[in-house]
């Protein structure tokens, strides 16, 4: 129980710690995780839940987080320093229906209050990025996986953007619904699958970023070597900005977005997976909402992800990936990155994670349009005092350059957490 949660935990946390890069539906880098994975979705460790009501496993806890961070409005000329306190409560179900067919959902849910500048404190709930909904149906006769899905989050953390600086009342709401299939045939895996992407501003400041993206993606691959997969993938995502406004205004183009390459899975050895793809991303804009931000693009992409754990104490994962990303300033933004995370037990009642990024991007030309990197990275310890009780305290920087003047920053941040397991 203690290893499990201390886990669980220390992943929780770099949620908080670190940017959460938002998951946009029109990434390649997703890959196959563009839809849900039905596998994750059915084999929850039964440790992780502390309440059971017949065949329904649940997990409640609540917590409170300190936090002291150098640049709350991520500002190069004016940063504004205060402390954050982040209440909190969380719950997870899983209910196994019948043997194939199974329910989960995962729900954190919280609240900031900044303590020198509350007008800055957020005026509504967080929904943490990893809350989500799944509901599988096993069809027997047809060995199909049929997956519906949904994942909300309301964000107020601007990191969690690249593409953001200067922002003192961010909170975007965005939302992924949808339905996945998989078609298990032996060797050969068939998957298709549509989500629905919603983003919405909740203050006024970032209401010409709302809009509504629609995507039907599927993949195919064939089971070539007991530890190697081949296949090929591809999406068309169609998007739509609700909050248009005047040519020369900072509106965003409507645009369709088309992804096709191949890719690969597999496994080194039992301790290391893999999985990377390379392809071709294409995305045309019409700049009728703004004639000022102009480019289409097509260009290639690729990822690359690496999972190994070492054994039961240190696991570790690395990605990489070239790709177009939306931008909040022109069309698009061209990005390069490079991801750590590590997860090390140290030993009784101790973990330590860590995480490190490095990012590069271009954007296409407009009127606000900038070239930008930033690099970061957090540690954090935590113990677990008792069965109920965990504690946390963390570390994070995170560090932005850009050509456009004062869009660049510095921030740094002191945490502690506290949480309840009931």
């Amino acid at each position: 129980m203690t290893t499990v949660r201390n886990c669980f935990f220390v992943g929780a946390i770099l949620l908080y710690a670190v940017p959460a890069f938002a998951q946009d539906i029109a990434r390649p880098s997703l890959g196959m995780q563009r839809g849900a994975n039905p596998i994750a979705a059915s084999t929850i460790p039964a440790s992780r839940y502390n309440v059971k009501v017949g065949p329904v496993k649940m997990l409640f806890n609540a917590g409170v987080g300190a936090e002291y961070n150098t640049n709350v409005n991520l500002s190069e000329e004016n940063p504004i320093a205060d402390f954050v306190f982040t209440p909190r409560v969380g719950v997870g179900l899983y209910w196994p229906i019948t043997k194939m067919n199974k329910l989960r959902m995962n729900v954190q849910l919280g609240w900031q209050y900044y303590l020198n500048n509350p007008d800055l404190g957020s005026q509504t709930l967080i929904i943490d990025p990893g809350t989500e909904f799944f509901f599988n149906i096993y069809v027997n006769e047809a060995n199909l996986m049929i997956t519906l899905f949904e994942r909300p989050s309301i964000s107020v953390n601007p990191i969690d953007n690249a593409t953001v600086s200067n922002a003192t009342d961010y909170a975007i709401f965005n939302n992924t619904a949808g339905i996945d299939l998989l078609w298990d045939l032996n060797d050969v895996e068939l998957g298709l699958g549509y989500s629905n992407f919603i983003q919405y501003a909740i203050n006024e400041t970032f209401d010409y970023t709302n809009r509504v993206s629609n995507q039907v993606f599927g993949n195919a691959s064939f089971l070539v070597l007991p530890y190697l997969r081949l296949g090929l993938e591809g999406s068309a995502t169609f998007s739509v900005y609700t909050a248009g406004s005047a040519p020369g205004s900072n509106a965003l183009n409507n645009n369709v977005n088309y992804t096709l390459g191949p890719f690969a899975t597999g496994n080194i050895s039992r301790y290391v997976d893999w999985m990377a793809g390379v392809g071709w991303q294409i995305t045309d804009f019409n700049e009728s909402n703004n004639p000022l931000n102009t480019g289409n693009y097509s260009n290639p992409y690729y990822y690359l992800n690496l999972d190994h754990t070492l054994n039961k104490f240190f696991s570790h994962r690395v990605t990489t990936g070239l790709e177009a990303i939306p931008s909040v300033e022109s069309n698009y933004a061209q990005l390069f990155f490079v991801r750590y995370s590590f997860n090390w037990l140290l030993f009784k009642d101790w973990s330590l994670g860590g995480a490190a990024f490095y990012e590069d991007g271009v954007e296409s030309p407009g009127p606000n349009s900038e070239d930008f990197n930033r690099v970061g990275g957090t540690l954090s310890l935590s113990y677990q005092l008792t069965k109920h009780w965990v504690f946390n305290i963390y570390y994070g920087v995170i560090a932005k350059g850009s050509t456009v003047s004062f869009d660049g920053y510095n921030q740094q941040r002191f945490g502690l957490n506290a949480t309840y397991h009931f």
